[in-house]
């Protein structure tokens, strides 16, 4: 997916929707992450928790699901099937 980082917001183009959208340092990282393979929630909660150097605990888990839960309904992610 087509992006660009300036002063700390990525800004992503859905090729698809044909949307574009600003993501702030935390969603883009996140979906860098998942663009380079990082596919489990908890691999995900870690690699964001290590981005903010804080613990990687329940507080971080949750958040991080709620920004995965942003970028589905953005159609920039879809869930994989179990």
């Amino acid at each position: 997916m087509p992006h660009r980082i300036w002063d700390g917001d990525y800004v992503v183009y859905n090729p698809v929707s044909g949307n574009t959208h600003i993501l702030d340092i935390v969603s883009g990282e996140l979906l860098a992450a998942l663009f380079d393979g990082e596919r489990d929630a908890s691999q995900l909660h870690t690699h964001i928790a290590r981005f903010l150097d804080v613990p990687d605990d329940a507080l971080v888990a949750t958040r991080v699901d709620r920004v995965l839960e942003v970028l589905d309904d953005l159609g920039l992610v879809e869930r994989a099937a179990c």
